[in-house]
């Protein structure tokens, strides 16, 4: 069994290394943490498979369903999580592997799963994921508490070695399951989590409904196409993940899950349907709901979308817009008034549009407020259409006053994204894929459009990727600085010649440069200068 192998590794590399000071460090960064919420949150990145990316908003869901964190707010409770992964990565008990993504070294990994087994009880924490590709019978045993057995085979057997057991956490995503009989769900009446996404069930398993601890339920991606009225049994579920499943609901059933915080119905495939048809009857019951602060949802109707928001009176925290044909998409007043919208949406998706341009729009200059105040992720993927946003009686800023990361992706007729200029708190700007971009950031373009330029452009901007901008000749006029920024990526964009900063003057926190290296022997600096200075940031793809 690899957990054995595992468990047998984790101390043999562990007593091997006791008196040296690379165990003594590892050791001490774990006992450094004098939080034990914050060890317990540590301990359980274990259960993601060996050498594999952890995301980490999928890290912090995880927490969040296991009650390590329960902040009275679920914004909070996220910012909660992202602190505690950057004081896991301080200590360099987790790796960073880019923006969203986090490791843990295989050998901090084996420590882990020693310490949770109780330095050689095996049973406690089973964990064998991303190692197996045939069918696996797993044993549980009375002591069981944790089982991951995420990305493996099609086939997994659950079998009980005992009349019952204290197993609370079952993660099972990622196995291309296509029948529920043989997990024995019934048999773990103790599970508080739960996670069956990303497999091939076309029939809800209904032995869920009778697992009346569950707090966490994650069945995103998978065939079946209806929720049965046995759901409401589930009264202590907190967090329920239902992503890209064209499923329909039961009337009542959602009004007596009464703890319910969070509902995700949102998805990324253009080819999965929208709840927006039932949403009368989603909305009716989630509004019975005290504790109720999160619902994702997907939109492909632009009249349904209007009429939508003029209505809405939920919390609806991620929105996916796609499948729309016409010219244009517009953002109109209704939407950008919104209390419930300005107050909880947190992320924007826009996709799969034949679109020429997306317009935010107030009707009237002097109308109300327009402020998304909560919007930190906006991004447009697949737009094969669209040449620009455009702004009507509004300004960036203050539609978008906390936006973090801006991503267009796939945009190949998109001409300028001039308009981000004076967005005040963005940290990633992020732009593929355009054929006819000439210039990134164009002054002229703002000042016809009567936008100021900020003297003090982009203050947390940290990182900028640039690919497949094949026009692409300049990023900015001089007058746009970049005074924080990071990591500079630029693949694919050849006839870009110029850097956005001098090589006597690079921004102060500058880390790393990416590019290729034919690219990067071509680029010349604005004041004709030397780039050897900056020659030790540069890393080629």
């Amino acid at each position: 069994m690899l957990l054995c192998f595992s468990c047998r590794h984790a101390l043999m590399m562990l007593n091997s290394h006791v008196r040296t000071n690379q165990y003594s460090t590892l050791r001490f960064s774990y006992d450094s943490l004098k939080n034990d919420t914050l060890k317990q949150c540590f301990l359980h990145c274990s259960l993601w498979p060996e050498g594999r990316c952890i995301r980490k908003n999928l890290l912090v869901q995880l927490w969040m369903g296991l009650g390590l964190i329960d902040e009275p707010r679920l914004q909070d409770a996220y910012n909660l999580g992202f602190n505690y992964i950057r004081r896991l990565q301080a200590v360099s008990l987790l790796e960073s592997d880019g923006d969203n993504l986090v490791k843990m070294h295989d050998v901090i990994r084996a420590m882990t799963i020693w310490i949770v087994n109780n330095q050689g009880d095996m049973n406690r924490w089973i964990v064998r994921a991303g190692n197996y590709d045939k069918p696996q019978e797993i044993e549980v045993f009375r002591n069981t508490e944790k089982l991951s057995f995420m990305g493996n085979a099609k086939e997994v057997c659950l079998s009980l070695t005992c009349s019952s057991t204290k197993l609370s956490v079952l993660l099972l995503d990622s196995n291309g399951l296509n029948n529920s009989k043989s997990l024995r769900l019934d048999l773990f009446s103790e599970l508080t989590i739960l996670n069956l996404s990303y497999n091939d069930l076309d029939v809800f398993p209904v032995e869920i409904c009778n697992l009346v601890h569950l707090q966490f339920l994650n069945l995103s991606w998978n065939l079946f196409r209806s929720l049965p009225k046995e759901l409401a049994n589930l009264t202590k579920l907190k967090y329920l993940y239902l992503r890209g499943i064209n499923c329909t609901f039961l009337k009542s059933v959602l009004s007596e899950l009464k703890v319910l915080r969070l509902l995700d119905l949102s998805c990324q495939n253009p080819y999965v349907e929208n709840y927006i048809e039932m949403f009368p009857t989603i909305e009716e019951d989630l509004q019975c709901l005290s504790d109720f602060e999160a619902l994702g949802i997907t939109i492909s109707n632009m009249h349904v979308f209007q009429k939508f928001f003029q209505t809405v009176n939920v919390p609806v925290r991620w929105l996916n817009v796609q499948n729309y044909n016409e010219s244009c998409f517009l953002f109109s007043s209704s939407f950008l008034e919104n209390v419930q919208l300005q107050n909880n949406l947190y992320s924007i998706e826009i996709k799969y549009m034949d679109a020429e341009f997306i317009e935010f729009e107030r009707a009237n200059a002097n109308r109300g407020n327009c402020l998304l105040r909560g919007l930190e992720r906006l991004k447009f993927y697949f737009m094969w259409n669209m040449k620009e946003v455009k702004w009507k009686n509004l300004d960036p800023k203050d539609v978008f006053p906390r936006l973090q990361v801006l991503e267009f992706y796939d945009c190949p007729k998109l001409k300028s994204i001039s308009w981000v200029v004076n967005l005040p708190c963005i940290q990633e700007l992020s732009v593929h894929g355009s054929k006819v971009m000439k210039q990134l950031l164009c002054i002229n373009e703002l000042e016809s459009s009567g936008i100021i330029v900020s003297p003090q452009s982009f203050p947390f901007l940290k990182k900028l990727i640039l690919m497949d901008l094949f026009e692409l000749e300049i990023i900015s006029n001089p007058i746009i600085t970049f005074p924080v920024l990071e990591v500079l990526e630029v693949l694919c964009c050849d006839k870009l010649k110029k850097l956005p900063f001098k090589s006597s003057k690079p921004p102060k926190k500058l880390e790393s440069i990416h590019g290729s290296i034919e690219w990067w022997n071509n680029v010349e600096m604005e004041d004709g200068s030397s780039k050897s200075s900056l020659q030790p940031f540069f890393n080629k793809y």
